[in-house]
This record gives structure tokens, sequence and C-alpha cells, in this order.
């Protein structure tokens, strides 16, 4: 068995509570409400920053040429690609990115930008590989349900589609091929705190601001 998948079976139970959470759950069923989406988006549209800067402190410490080259192109999505959908979205809905996070938002947020600052190149990866996979996994599973809110819909296929799967199968394989198993421990405490971030950050659109 390899280092990731390890991980994954190290994780499972913290894994399945991400995969059942009522969010993924009511998207599935084509029960999620129009107020709980747009929180998400604008919430997720927030996170997009961040993951610009955790990706460029994986660049700094990628140990070899390709893993860099992989990953500037990962942040050219992000800055190029993934912010305008975001803010075309936003916008077509009416919606307003100044909204304030939610404490669960912002703690996810944080966790993530700590754990890129403070962490090697193998924890950012696995950090990151905690969150794509997951969706990868679940988006993949929804893309086959009737989604009649038409954004909603291209956002699951959106991760369920070729390209993301590749970006977190490179993630995937990236902790085998950079970690060992002196690192499973650390790797998969990882994993499980990013995820237990992601089950939080994924309640928070249910909550009315105040």
């Amino acid at each position: 068995m390899t280092l990731s998948d390890r991980i994954l079976d190290r994780c499972a139970p913290e894994l399945d509570a991400m995969l059942s959470h009522r969010f993924v759950c009511e998207i599935a069923a084509d029960t999620l409400h129009r107020d709980v989406f747009d929180r998400y988006l604008v919430y997720e549209g927030a996170f997009v920053d961040t993951a610009i800067a955790i990706f460029a402190f994986a660049v700094a410490r990628a140990p070899d040429a390709g893993a860099r080259r992989h990953l500037i192109g990962v942040l050219d999505a992000l800055a190029n690609r993934q912010v305008r959908y975001f803010e075309a979205r936003l916008a077509a809905r009416g919606l307003s990115s100044d909204m304030p996070l939610p404490p669960q938002a912002a703690a996810f947020r944080n966790g993530m930008l700590r754990l890129a600052e403070t962490g090697s190149f193998l924890d950012i990866v696995t950090a990151m590989f905690a969150a794509e996979w997951m969706y990868w996994t679940w988006c993949t599973r929804a893309a086959q349900s009737a989604i009649t809110d038409p954004d909603l819909r291209a956002w699951v296929v959106l991760h369920a589609e070729a390209e993301f799967a590749a970006q977190a199968r490179w993630l995937k394989d990236a902790v085998d091929r950079y970690g060992t198993e002196a690192d499973l421990d650390r790797l998969a405490a990882i994993f499980a705190h990013v995820t237990h971030l992601e089950i939080a950050f994924h309640h928070a659109p249910y909550e009315v601001p105040q």
C-alpha cells in the first residue's frame, strides 16, 4: 500500500464524515437552498486568495524543477481562471465579495495559511491533497445527480472533470514521491486536521449572518 493510500486508510473516519456532510448530501439530492450555496460561493471565493498564497509557499519549497513547474501552472489557474470564475458567478447572482467571513470559514482560511507558512513542502502538499481529493471524490458522485441550479451543477462538474482529477492525483502522487514511511504519522495528522477544518467550513453557509 502506498503512503498516500495509508493516509487515506488511517483518515477514513474523517473523510467519511466530510463525504456524508449535509452540504454534500443536499447537493446530491438537489435540495440545497439557494441562499446556502450563495454564502458558500462567497466564502469559497474568498479562500482562493489564500490558496494562491498556499501554493506560492509550496513553489518556494519545492524540491525539484518538475514540482515547481507544475505548481506554477496551479498558481496560473488560480489567479487567472478561478478568481475570474468567482467574480463572474458572484456578479451574476448579485452577491458581494465583501461579506464578512464567519468564524468557521475564517478558521479554515487561517488554519490552512498557518500550515503553509510553517510547514514543509510535503506538509503543504498533504494539506492540499486532503482538500482536493475530498472535493474530487464527492463531486464525481454528485455529478451523476440531477442538479437543477445551473451554477451549482457547473461548480460540481468543474470539480469532477479530468483537469481537477489530474490535479488531485498529482497531489496524491507527490505524497508518495516525496514522502517516506517516517512521515506517515505527521502527514496523517495533517490530513485529518485539514478535513476537520473542511467539515467546519461546510457548516458555515447554513448559518445566516447577523
